[in-house]
C-alpha cells in the first residue's frame, strides 16, 4: 500500500498561467522574458469581507465615547519625517478641518536614512489614565499615487506599570490598510494593553520606495481620533471566547470525527440543521468534558455522515454555514495557492505590483545573478529560501494527484506554481555548489542597477542548502518526465551537481554550533537524506541509495527510544545530532517533520533493507509514543504541544545577540517559561507553545509537527494519527479558543494581517497564534504587528504539504474474479456508511472517505481501513482474498505471544519483523485457509529492553504495502 500511495516528496522558459504564457519568468543560462499576452495575468482572489473580523469590528455598539481630537489646531501634535503637517479642509469627516501629512521628496527615509515609518504624526497627551476605555477609533483619507497598497501604523505610548511600546510588539498596531481616494475608518481594541499613563499616539505611514517614479505623491488626512468602550474580542486563554462554538469553518470530511467546543453554554442539547431547508437532521446532549485545560462543552456530531452545508444551533448560539464534504478542505488549497500566485516575485500581479525587484541580486566572485522571481517571503517583500519547501511541497501534492489519476484542474494548478518555484531554484545556481538563497529586501525598488536601492548578497556553498534543492530538483525530474521532459532532465542533471557539491561539503563542513532554536545536524542529515532518496528513484544509481542508508543511521541516533520516567513517560523524540546533547526543536520556521519524511522515504524505497524495521518503528515511537501521547493533554482542541524542553539548555541562549529572532532573548524568560510548562521530572518540561522571545507564531511549527504526524500516519495506515493530524488543521481555521480562523479568506473572523507592500491576499497564513509575556496559553490580539500577524509564505507551503496527505477521498483499486460482476460494497464500521462499486472485466475503482470498512461481494469479504487521500489495492478473487487480524499478549513479565488470525482461501505465507524483540524459530510461517474456518499464526518473543516501545509488523504474502502493526511498551501507562 504504501508505495502505491506514499510520494512524499516535494531551464525551464514558460509556464502557464490559467492558460496564458506570463512574462517574467527569468532563468541562468539565457532563457528571456516572455511576452506578455493580451489576456494579462490574472486578478488575485479578493474575500468576502463580511466574513472578517474587521467588519465585525465596524459594526460593534459603541458603549461608551470621549472625542480625543477633532484636528482642528495642532497645538497637541508633532511631526517628524521629510514631509510637513498641516490643517486642511480639503477633506473632512467633520469640523472644519483635519490634520494633513504630507511627503515632501516621497523618498522613504526618516531623518535621511531607515525605511520605515517616513511620515509620523504623534498626539501628544498629558500622562493620560485610558483604562475607561478599550478601543481607538479614527478616520483617514489618503490621496497616495506610485503605491499598490497603503498601510499605516498606530503606536500607543505608556509609561505607568508596563513601558509601551516594549520589545515584543505590545503597543503596536501596523499594516493598516487605507482605501485610496476614500475615507478608511480604523478601530484598535486596546483591551490587553497597559495604558494607565498614556504619553502619546503616533500615527505613521511608511513609503514603500526608497527612490519615487514620476508623479508618485503621498497625501493623508486624518480626523475625529476619539476613544471608545466596546464590548472586547476573547483574545487570551484556552476558554473559548463567550457566545461562540468553536468548529472546524472549512467543514468536515464525511470520514472525519466532528465534533465543535463552547465554554458557556447552558443548553442540554444541539442541533445540526440543514441549511439549505432550515431542518433539523441531527439532535445530540450537549456533553461536559473536564480537560487539564479547563470544563467545556463538546457538541459531537460524527454520526453525520450526508453531503451538506450545515450549521450548529444550541440554546441561542447559532454558527456560520460549514461543510461535509468528500473535498471540505479543497477550497483552503485553492486560496493557499492564490496567496502564492500573489507572492510571485518579478512578475505582475494585478493590483499588487509591476514587475519587481529587478536590482536585487546574488555576488559570486566577479559573477551575480539577480534573484528576483520565486516567492516574497512575506508582505513586505524579503526574498528567501522559503521558495525550496513550498516548491517541495507542490511538487509532492501534484505527484501524488498523477498517480491517482485525480482532480486534473487541481493537478495543473499545482503544477504551474510548482513550476515557478522551480524556476527560481534552477536560476540561482552559479554551477559550482555556489548558489543564492535569496535577498534580504522590504521595499520596492527602482530596478536600476548600481542606485542606493539595490540590496545584494554573498553566494553560500552549504551541504543543507544544496541537499534541499537537490531534493526538489530530483522530485520534480520524476513528475515532469512525461510532461516536460526536457524540463525534467535539466532539472536532473542540476540535482546530480547540487547533491554532488553537497556531500562533498558535509566531508569538511564543521557541525553547526548549539544555538537555541537554530539550523542543526540533524536538519542537514534529514535534508540529505531525503534528497539521496530522490536521485536514487529518479535514476536507479545505487550510490546514491548508499548515502541515504548511511544518513538514514544517523538520524536513528538522534532519536531516544527510551521511555523517560517523567510523569507523562514518552519517547520518539528527537535530538538535534547523534551526540544526543540537546532537543530538536524550533520556535519560528518548523522543521520537525523532516527525520520523519527521511525515514518515510527510507521504510518506501528500501522495503528489503535490514533496517527496514528500525525506521519503520522510529516512526511509530515518534507519532504514537510522543505526539499522539502529548496531544492528549490538549483535549477538547487535541492541538500538538510546541516540543519537549530542558532547563539545562538554558547554555544555547546567547549572551550577546548573534540571530536577529533571539534578539530580545535572556536566559532568566527562557527559564520562565520553559517552568510554565507542563513539569515532566528531573528539569524536563512539554511546552504548548514554543519558547520564544521577539520572533513570535506557532503556524510554522504546528504544521510542521502536523506534517510528520499525517505522513506517519499513512505509513502506518493509522486512522487515529489521521484524524489527529486533520484536527491540527482544523484549529487553524476556527476550532480554536477565539473560534476565528486564521487563514485569510477562509472560513470566518480572519483578521487583517501584516502585509504592509502587498496588501491583503486571500489564502495568506500568518506567522500565528502566539503567547503572551512568559505564558504558555494563546494569545491573538485583535492588534496587527510582526511577526504573529505578518503574513508569511512559509505557512503556506507548509499547509499545501499537509493537505497532500488530508484533502480528498482515497483512491480504492480492486480486483475480482472476471466472471464475478456482483456489486462490491464497502460499509463504514463506525458512520454507517455505505459505498458500492460494480466491477467490470475484474477490476474496479472508488472514492472512499476516511474509515474502517467492511468489503463484501457476494461470499467473499475482507475489511479496509483508509486514510485520507490514500490509494489502496484489494483483491476480492475467492482463492486470494485474504483478511488478518494481529494481537499481542503478554506472558510473564518479559514474554510475548504473537497471534495473526487469518479469513480467506489457499496457502499464505505471513512474515514477521520486529524491533525491540527477540523471535523464537523462524520469522516466516505458512498458514493454510478455507472458507468459513480462521487460521492461525503463533510467534514467541521476550522483549529485549522493557524501558522501550517494541513493535511488530506481519507481511501477508511478501506483499510489504498489506502490512499490519502491533506495538506496545511494559510500562502500562504508555499502551
Amino acid at each position: 500500500m504504501l508505495r502505491q500511495f506514499l510520494k512524499m516528496k516535494p531551464g525551464l522558459c514558460k509556464a502557464t498561467l490559467g492558460g496564458s504564457l506570463v512574462s517574467g519568468l527569468l532563468f541562468a543560462g539565457g532563457c528571456q522574458p516572455l511576452p506578455a499576452q493580451q489576456d494579462g495575468p490574472r486578478k488575485p482572489l479578493e474575500a468576502k469581507v463580511e466574513d472578517g473580523a474587521e467588519y465585525r469590528w465596524l459594526d460593534k455598539p459603541v458603549l461608551d465615547s470621549r472625542l480625543l481630537d477633532s484636528m482642528e489646531d495642532l497645538s497637541h501634535w508633532a511631526f517628524r519625517g521629510e514631509g510637513d503637517m498641516t490643517l486642511s479642509d480639503a477633506y473632512k469627516k467633520d469640523g472644519r478641518y483635519s490634520l494633513k501629512i504630507q511627503s515632501t521628496h516621497n523618498i522613504a527615509r526618516v531623518d535621511g536614512s531607515g525605511e520605515w515609518e517616513d511620515l509620523v504624526a504623534t498626539r501628544k497627551l498629558p500622562s493620560e489614565d485610558w483604562r475607561k476605555y478599550n478601543r481607538i477609533s479614527l478616520w483617514v483619507y489618503a490621496d497616495v499615487a506610485g503605491a499598490p497598497s497603503l498601510a499605516a501604523s498606530l503606536t500607543l505610548h505608556n509609561e505607568g506599570k508596563h513601558i509601551l511600546p516594549d520589545q515584543y510588539n505590545e503597543g503596536r498596531d501596523e499594516s493598516l490598510l487605507l482605501k485610496n481616494h476614500a475615507w478608511t475608518h480604523l478601530v484598535w481594541e486596546i483591551a490587553p494593553l497597559d495604558r494607565d499613563k498614556v504619553t502619546a499616539l503616533d500615527f505613521a505611514y511608511s513609503l514603500p520606495k526608497m527612490f519615487p517614479d514620476p508623479g508618485d505623491h503621498t497625501i493623508l488626512y486624518i480626523d475625529q481620533l476619539e476613544l471608545q468602550t466596546v464590548v472586547p474580542d476573547h483574545v487570551e486563554g484556552w476558554d473559548v471566547a463567550a457566545g461562540k462554538i468553536a468548529f472546524s469553518h472549512s467543514g468536515y470530511t464525511f470520514g472525519s470525527s466532528k465534533s465543535a467546543i463552547a465554554s458557556d453554554l447552558t443548553a442540554r442539547e444541539f442541533s445540526v440543521i440543514d441549511q439549505s431547508t432550515g431542518k433539523v437532521v441531527l439532535t445530540k446532549p450537549v456533553e461536559e468534558r473536564k480537560t487539564g485545560l479547563g470544563t467545556y462543552q463538546m457538541l459531537d456530531f460524527s454520526s453525520l455522515a450526508m453531503a451538506g452545508t450545515y450549521q450548529l444551533r444550541a440554546g441561542n448560539e447559532l454558527t456560520r454555514p460549514f461543510v461535509v464534504s468528500d473535498d471540505a478542505w479543497r477550497s483552503s488549497v485553492l486560496k493557499a495557492l492564490n496567496f502564492m500566485y500573489s507572492e510571485r516575485c518579478g512578475t505582475v500581479i494585478p493590483a499588487i505590483h509591476g514587475v519587481c525587484h529587478q536590482d536585487d541580486y546574488t555576488v559570486h566572485g566577479d559573477k551575480r545573478i539577480i534573484v528576483n522571481g520565486g516567492y516574497h517571503d512575506a508582505g513586505d517583500l524579503t526574498a528567501t529560501g522559503n521558495v525550496t519547501g513550498m516548491t517541495y511541497a507542490l511538487f509532492s501534492y501534484v505527484d501524488r494527484l498523477q498517480q491517482q489519476e485525480e482532480d486534473p484542474e487541481l493537478r495543473d494548478r499545482l503544477l504551474e506554481e510548482a513550476k515557478w518555484g522551480l524556476a527560481w531554484i534552477l536560476k540561482t545556481n552559479f554551477g559550482d555548489g555556489f548558489r543564492s538563497t535569496g535577498q534580504l529586501i522590504s521595499y520596492w525598488t527602482n530596478g536600476i542597477m548600481g542606485d542606493a536601492d539595490d540590496r545584494f548578497g554573498q553566494a553560500v556553498n552549504d551541504p543543507e542548502w544544496n541537499f534541499r534543492v537537490a531534493g526538489v530538483e530530483a522530485l520534480a525530474a520524476r513528475v515532469l518526465k512525461e510532461s516536460d521532459p526536457e524540463l525534467a532532465n535539466r532539472s536532473l542533471a542540476t540535482a546530480k551537481d547540487d547533491w554532488k557539491y553537497a556531500i562533498e561539503g558535509l566531508k569538511t563542513a564543521p557541525a553547526p554550533a548549539e544555538v537555541y532554536g537554530a539550523q542543526d545536524e540533524l536538519e542537514r542529515i534529514s535534508f540529505g537524506a531525503i534528497a539521496s532518496v530522490e536521485l536514487f528513484e529518479a535514476t536507479g544509481d545505487r550510490m546514491y541509495a548508499d548515502e541515504a542508508i548511511s544518513l538514514g543511521s544517523l538520524i536513528l541516533q538522534s532519536q531516544e527510544r527510551h521511555l523517560q520516567p517523567w510523569t507523562v513517560p514518552l519517547t520518539g523524540y528527537f535530538y538535534s545530532s547523534p551526540r544526543r546533547t540537546s532537543l530538536f526543536h524550533r520556535f519560528h520556521i518548523g522543521e520537525e517533520e523532516q527525520p520523519i519524511v527521511a525515514l518515510a522515504h527510507l521504510c518506501e524505497v528500501f522495503p528489503d533493507n535490514p533496517d527496514w524495521i528500525k525506521w519503520y518503528s522510529a516512526i511509530v515511537l515518534h507519532s504514537k509514543y510522543y505526539q499522539q501521547a502529548t496531544a492528549a493533554l490538549d483535549a477538547p482542541y487535541d492541538v500538538l504541544p510546541a516540543a519537549i524542553y530542558s532547563e539545562s539548555e538554558v547554555r544555547l541562549i546567547p549572551e550577546t545577540e548573534k540571530w536577529r529572532p533571539l534578539r530580545a532573548a535572556d536566559r532568566d524568560s527562557y527559564l520562565e517559561q520553559v517552568r510554565n510548562g507542563v513539569p515532566l521530572g528531573g528539569g524536563y518540561y512539554l511546552r504548548r507553545f514554543p519558547v520564544w522571545f521577539n520572533f513570535r507564531g506557532n503556524s510554522s511549527i504546528l504544521l510542521s509537527e502536523a506534517k510528520a504526524l499525517s505522513l506517519a500516519a499513512q505509513v502506518r495506515n493509522d486512522l487515529d494519527a489521521d484524524e489527529l493530524a486533520e484536527k491540527q488543521a482544523q484549529w487553524f481555521v476556527g476550532r480554536n479558543p477565539f473560534s476565528a480562523s486564521i487563514m485569510y479568506g477562509e472560513g470566518y473572523d480572519w483578521t487583517p494581517l501584516y502585509s504592509v507592500r502587498s496588501g491583503e491576499m486571500v489564502g495568506a497564513l500568518p506567522v500565528g497564534i502566539e503567547t503572551r509575556d512568559n505564558n504558555d496559553a494563546p494569545y491573538w490580539p485583535t492588534q496587527i504587528c510582526w511577526t504573529y500577524k505578518e503574513v508569511w509564505t512559509q505557512p503556506v507551503g507548509e499547509w499545501i504539504w499537509l493537505m497532500r496527505d488530508l484533502s480528498g477521498s482515497a483512491v480504492v483499486r480492486g480486483i475480482t474474479d472476471r466472471d464475478n460482476h456482483a456489486a462490491v460494497v464497502f460499509h463504514d464500521l463506525r458512520t454507517g456508511l455505505t459505498r458500492t462499486a460494480i466491477p467490470a472485466d475484474g477490476a474496479f475503482r472508488l472514492l472512499l472517505p476516511r474509515g474502517n470498512y467492511a468489503v463484501e461481494q457476494g461470499a467473499t469479504s475482507t475489511t479496509l481501513t483508509v486514510l485520507s487521500a490514500g490509494t489502496y489495492s484489494v483483491e476480492l478473487r475467492r482463492d486470494k482474498a485474504l483478511d488478518f487480524e494481529v494481537s499481542a499478549e503478554t506472558e510473564g513479565t518479559d514474554d510475548l505471544v504473537l497471534r495473526v488470525r487469518g479469513r480467506g482461501e489457499g496457502k499464505h505465507l505471513f512474515s514477521i519483523r520486529a524491533e525491540n524483540l527477540e523471535i523464537a524459530g523462524t520469522d516466516k510461517k505458512t498458514v493454510n485457509l478455507a472458507a468459513g474456518r480462521t487460521g492461525e499464526a503463533v510467534w514467541h518473543a521476550r522483549i529485549v529492553s522493557r524501558d522501550m516501545p517494541w513493535v511488530v509488523v506481519i507481511i501477508p504474502d511478501s506483499a510489504i504495502d498489506l502490512r499490519r502493526e502491533v506495538s506496545g511498551a511494559s510500562n502500562p501507562e504508555s499502551q
